[in-house]
């Protein structure tokens, strides 16, 4: 029996409704490219080859490459290591080829997978993962509960939550619950205009209690009057906090600024 390991952030899904939830919003095409991180005891992988996916699944655990090669075979793409240090390996592949990243990732590098696959010079078309249910509740916010992660991930992307998923749909139970995010990559991402409306969201919320003219005038980004001006112009109250701002607010304001 393979046992979970903390050292790993293991949690191993054995929901197959869940799986079923996670395919139905991945819509692979047969034949199409699928990455997997941390694809356990196959119980995603086997779905995915079922859908018809070119899987190339990355896992970091060398206890668990034995049982996979036995399962899979050939079946698969597998590679053994983490995967920020497999990623450059994989960046030929990634840069020549349409692909999805289909995943029910440790929790412990959730953010790390945020920043590193929707920043990518080649990102996926699509990505649907498994993540903390309050990190969900976070990326898929709108205003007026925004946070600097939904500004960042909506910046990208177009975010949905797919289905919420109870800690018994795994084992063992991880103490907090979880939910499946599908990501859409826009086709608008434009890197550099994106990395300026981020500096300029951190500033914004660099203090939640203060009211936006107050956090942007301090580091003298523009005075608070005129930063007043431009939150009317945009069809907001002078007195707006960071979380009042939809993700084309905060594109509007940092055009404006």
């Amino acid at each position: 029996m393979i046992r979970a390991k903390k050292s790993f952030g293991q949690n191993f899904l054995v929901d197959q409704r869940v799986v079923e939830k996670i395919i139905a919003a991945s819509e692979i095409k047969p034949g199409e490219a699928v990455l997997e991180i941390g694809p356990g005891t196959g119980i995603l992988t086997a779905a995915l080859v079922a859908a018809g996916a070119q899987v190339t699944a990355v896992e970091a655990d060398h206890d668990l490459i034995a049982p996979l090669q036995e399962k899979f075979g050939d079946k698969i793409h597998l590679i053994e290591g983490d995967i920020f240090s497999v990623i450059s390996s994989l960046n030929y592949q990634l840069q020549t080829t349409n692909y999805k990243l289909i995943s029910n990732i440790p929790y412990n590098i959730t953010s790390k997978i945020l920043e590193t696959f929707l920043t990518a010079e080649h990102p996926p078309s699509r990505m649907v993962l498994m993540v903390q249910r309050e990190v969900a509740d976070r990326i898929t916010a709108k205003p007026p509960n925004m946070s600097l992660l939904s500004v960042v991930c909506q910046l990208y992307a177009n975010v949905s939550k797919v289905i919420n998923v109870p800690a018994s749909a795994f084992r063992p139970a991880p103490k907090v619950d979880s939910a499946v995010v599908r990501f859409d990559r826009t086709n608008s991402t434009n890197r550099t205009n994106n990395e300026e409306v981020i500096r300029l969201a951190k500033i914004g919320f660099s203090s939640r209690r203060k009211q936006l003219h107050n956090n942007l005038a301090g580091p003298g980004i523009a005075s608070a009057e005129t930063i007043k001006a431009h939150l009317i112009s945009i069809g907001l109250p002078p007195t707006s906090r960071a979380e009042n701002l939809s993700v084309h607010n905060w594109i509007a304001l940092a055009g404006l600024l």
